[in-house]
């Protein structure tokens, strides 16, 4: 039973330690939009807004083709992104973060930012692609 417990110790403390690491921070690429049904850069605005909504990302600045989106998880980690568009795709980049272990020089980031900005750009991409066909 001793075993056990130590067994089971030691892979909960080497599941922590692994999931406590970095990795280097990926910047998605641009999401180019097929042509298809025309769509306004207001139409784009709502579908990055809406998608970002889906994961719990938040508006924290509105400029001219571009979004700056928010994510706080439990108020222990936060992650800041610029969203450009146009008419021809988005552009997801890396602004900020707290507590994500983000490291200029090395490049490397929680493994956690990589998921959520996939996240991020693949609900954004639903959302277009749910635009209504004019």
């Amino acid at each position: 039973m001793k075993t056990i417990v130590c067994a089971l110790a030691l892979s909960l403390s080497l599941g922590l330690a692994q999931a406590r690491s970095t990795e280097a921070l990926i910047e998605p690429s641009r999401v180019v939009l097929v042509s298809g049904p025309d769509r306004s850069l207001d139409q784009l605005k709502q579908a990055i807004v809406r998608g970002g909504a889906r994961h719990n990302w938040t508006v924290a600045k509105d400029e001219s083709g571009k979004l700056t989106l928010k994510y706080n998880k439990q108020n222990k980690h936060e992650v800041v992104v610029d969203v450009s568009y146009d008419l021809s795709g988005f552009q997801i980049r890396y602004v900020s973060s707290v507590n994500m272990k983000h490291d200029s020089a090395t490049g490397e980031i929680h493994p956690f930012y990589n998921k959520w900005v996939a996240n991020l750009s693949q609900a954004i991409s639903t959302e277009i692609n749910q635009l209504p066909l004019k």
